[in-house]
């Protein structure tokens, strides 16, 4: 075998090597792991590593993803083996191409392949053909939960853990309105080990809960930082009865928007704006609290107040206003991204939001 012919055969080893571990990490999408997950796991069985985590442990207890796992780990050692006998038959071939030349071009055919491997753009085009063709080859009726909860959207899911002097403590989620701030509570793991799946309204929070909550990561963080603050509870039910006393005040559903956070950076075209602006007589978002950047709290500054560095916004309004103002770079962006959900038709459920300003 000449030099040529053995680099044109490593190339195309590689290329069906990275195929495979990306058709199994999006199988394994489809049992129901998160995008990342899948990702990780398929690796470690490619490579022949084995990890000793909680994720391992529900591969193999899972007849699909084990099947998965077993198939890939076959293929790693073939792939393997094939990639160390075609890279020592190259650097042995004939070629009038000096050794030294030879290690330069397979170290950059190496390195040409891992950049592909690692292109983010490349593997989320390969996600979706590969997705596309597995739903219609295979029978796997599970669900990747990862794009499902748009986990890479800025939205999360992570743990609470609840101390002795959190004020979580000894209020049932009626109380504490956790969703008014944008936080879902999906279940509750007591220290005794027993698990609260879908938690309503009457669930108490006991010292050493864990809570497994849902929401936009800034609300998450939010409400951590806040459990600290010995003043975090008046600060929470101030944020929530403002919200009562808007939805009131516009005759609407309490439930029809919800409460969500922006932070002002530096550089933000929001910095010198006023609130007034923001709601852009009634299109906009209501601004009902500002956190400033030294913790103290203000609820339903006046219309005239200007915005500074640091401050925390707490809005209220639904999903497209909020990422209107989170994603746009300037006052004209803003308002164009307004009047196109009230021209596409999705204004929300607050048609007389405009009779009365935040």
């Amino acid at each position: 075998m000449t030099f040529v012919q053995a680099i044109i055969v490593l190339i195309i080893i590689l290329c069906v090597n990275l195929l495979v571990n990306r058709i199994a990490t999006v199988a394994l999408t489809f049992t129901g792991m998160s995008r990342e997950m899948a990702r990780f796991q398929s690796r470690s069985a490619f490579c022949t590593v084995g990890f000793t985590t909680n994720e391992a442990e529900s591969v193999v207890n899972h007849p699909v993803r084990r099947r998965i796992i077993m198939l890939l780990m076959l293929a790693g050692n073939a792939g393997f083996v094939g990639i160390i006998v075609t890279a020592v038959s190259s650097l042995g071939g004939e070629s009038p191409i000096p050794s030294t030349g030879k290690i330069l071009m397979v170290v950059g055919v190496l390195g040409i392949l891992w950049a592909i491997g690692s292109s983010k753009w490349i593997d989320d085009k390969l996600f979706r053909l590969i997705s596309w063709t597995l739903k219609r080859v295979s029978n796997l009726e599970a669900y990747d939960y990862h794009a499902l909860l748009h986990l890479q959207e800025g939205y999360y899911i992570t743990t609470i853990e609840v101390g002795d002097e959190d004020w979580l403590k000894g209020r049932s989620l009626a109380q504490l309105r956790l969703a008014d701030v944008g936080v879902t509570v999906l279940g509750i793991k007591r220290a005794n080990g027993t698990f609260v799946g879908a938690p309503i309204g009457g669930a108490i929070i006991r010292n050493a809960d864990t809570l497994i909550v849902y929401g936009v990561r800034e609300s998450i963080e939010r409400l951590d930082r806040q459990r600290d603050d010995p003043e975090g509870w008046d600060k929470h039910q101030q944020i929530v009865a403002a919200k009562l006393e808007h939805a009131v005040a516009h005759d609407i559903s309490e439930t029809a928007f919800s409460i969500f956070e922006v932070t002002i950076d530096p550089d933000s075209w929001l910095v010198g704006q006023t609130l007034e602006t923001l709601y852009l007589e009634g299109k906009g978002v209501a601004v009902f609290g500002v956190e400033h950047e030294d913790g103290k709290s203000v609820v339903q500054m006046p219309n005239t107040y200007v915005l500074q560095s640091g401050d925390r916004l707490f809005c209220y309004g639904d999903h497209d206003r909020m990422n209107a103002l989170k994603t746009t770079k300037d006052l004209a962006s803003y308002k164009k991204a307004i009047s196109n959900i009230f021209v596409n038709g999705n204004a929300g459920a607050d048609p007389d939001v405009a009779k009365t300003p935040a």
